[in-house]
This record gives structure tokens, sequence and C-alpha cells, in this order.
């Protein structure tokens, strides 16, 4: 057959994305209570926001796919015609996604070629590192080709964001050092990247929410360190904050008309409804 197909998990926000593209999405289920939802198709960002905000007691989980249900997403696109893939996952630090579809292409790899980049991020920033390889492979590069394109991406990107509230982060168990601000801290609104190990990390601690966005401009300075970078803002349930942020970029940084991205119900799940921030990539 020799068809190949890019694949992203659901994460990397590509069902949001207003291009059209031939990236395949894996998806990650989310719980509300005892009813699942496959992230994106049966759950939408507003709808899923829309929810947290009048159920704020309301704790989501959510679930990896079992390593049947990957080889069987696998099998599927097979039956289509495939049989090489290229698949950018998000962080294997945040979730054991990674680790499931590695163990699935250990089963099928008599039967297919499942290539897996870990991005070591999430949001739309994992949706570039997709985006990007599928246009990599459609102009005729190599699996190890697309590898030292998106090695070079990865060292070279991060995530800044403010959360209100971090009772999501610490009730999920996703912040690095939760531990150490406990109590605290929950009183607090905490400035956290996504570092290039692939960890959520608090990075500093601001008694106001829009102190903290502020403060994220002079981070990007920082991290960018006179460097060109591309951006985008990503957001969660929070309209209000999320302009805001966006008038301080605008002013701090003269950078308009960027993207915006809604983080996914999967992320949302573990940092709440109140959170936005940007994903930079270093030209």
């Amino acid at each position: 057959m020799n068809k190949t197909l890019v694949v992203d998990t659901s994460t990397g926000g590509l069902d949001y994305y207003p291009f059209s593209h031939d990236v395949e999405i894996l998806r990650i289920k989310v719980f509300l209570g005892d009813q699942g939802y496959l992230d994106g198709s049966e759950l939408k960002a507003d709808d899923f926001y829309k929810i947290l905000r009048e159920q704020p007691d309301l704790v989501p989980k959510t679930s990896q796919p079992s390593i049947g249900e990957v080889v069987s997403f696998f099998e599927n696109l097979y039956e289509q015609g495939y049989d090489k893939f290229y698949v950018t996952t998000l962080s294997s630090k945040l979730s054991g996604t990674h680790n499931a579809i590695t163990q699935a292409a250990l089963e099928l790899k008599d039967k297919m070629d499942i290539h897996i980049f870990d991005t070591l991020t999430v949001c739309f920033s994992e949706g570039l590192f997709a985006l990007e390889a599928d246009k990599l492979i459609k102009s005729g590069k190599s699996f190890e080709e697309v590898d030292q394109v998106l090695f070079e991406m990865r060292n070279n990107n991060t995530i800044f964001f403010a959360v209100d509230s971090l009772s999501y982060l610490v009730k999920n168990g996703r912040l690095s050092n939760a531990q150490a601000f406990v109590g605290k801290l929950l009183k607090i609104k905490p400035i956290l990247q996504v570092q290039e190990t692939g960890h959520i990390v608090s990075i500093e601690r601001i008694r106001n929410i829009k102190s903290a966005l502020a403060s994220i401009t002079s981070k990007i300075n920082a991290y960018a360190n006179g460097r060109e970078f591309e951006a985008y803002i990503l957001y969660t349930g929070n309209p209000k904050l999320k302009a805001h942020f966006i008038e301080i970029v605008k002013s701090e940084l003269n950078l308009e008309n960027l993207y915006e991205s809604p983080s996914t119900p999967v992320v949302g799940a573990h940092i709440g409804p109140d959170v936005t921030g940007i994903g930079i990539f270093l030209k």
C-alpha cells in the first residue's frame, strides 16, 4: 500500500484549527461523573467549559486509550489503505498515551510502520508539530528527516500560562511541584510553564491574575532573548481573561491577530476553566 498518514493526539487542538489539514486524530477520553466522552468529537471545548461553570464542584477525569483501543484505531486506518504512520503525541510526562501507542506499535510492527514522536508539549503547540510533519511528509521527506526538523522545534518552544485557580491542577496531580504549594498556593495566581522536559512547572506566584498575565510578557522576552518567534494564544473557558491577555500582548509585545486556540476538554480537565496563556516557537 505505502500510504502514509500523520496522526496526532486530540490534546493538540486540531479539531478547532480553522484551516484544512489531513492529520488524523487519536482521541483521549474525558469523564464527567460516570459518563465518558471522546475529546473533541463527543465533547467540544465550549460545551465542556460551560458544564464546569454550571457545576463548579465537578472534577472531570481523563483516561488514556487502552493498548487495545489504539490497536483498533490503527487497524481501522490500515483497512482504509494506510500502512505508514507518523504519530505526534502530547508530552509523555503528562499522559500515558505515548506509552500506549508505543506498545500498540510493537504489536502491529509486522503489519504496519508506526513512527512515534514525543512532542514534550501539549495544546496547539503539540498540534503544530503534527501540521509540520504532515507538510514535510507531503514534500517527500523521510520520517528521519521529519524527526530532525521536529527535534529543532522541540528545543525551541515553550508555553507560559496563568491560572486563576490551582484546584484542578492539585486535584488531578498534574503540577510537578504542587506539594510545595498546597495551602498557600490555592490563594495565589501561579504562572506555569511547559518546560523542555515535558513537565508543567510553576515558575512564579503572584496574588493578582492580571499582574500574573502582565508578568508573562517579561518571561517571553527573556526566553526569546532577542530572537524572532511565532506565537499563539491558548485559553480555556474565560473569554474576559483571554481578551485582557490579548490586550497585554498587543501593548507590551506588539503582537496582533494571533491565532486563538481553545484548550481541549482533556487539557481543561487538569487546568480548569480560568486559564489563558501563550505558546511560542523561536525561529
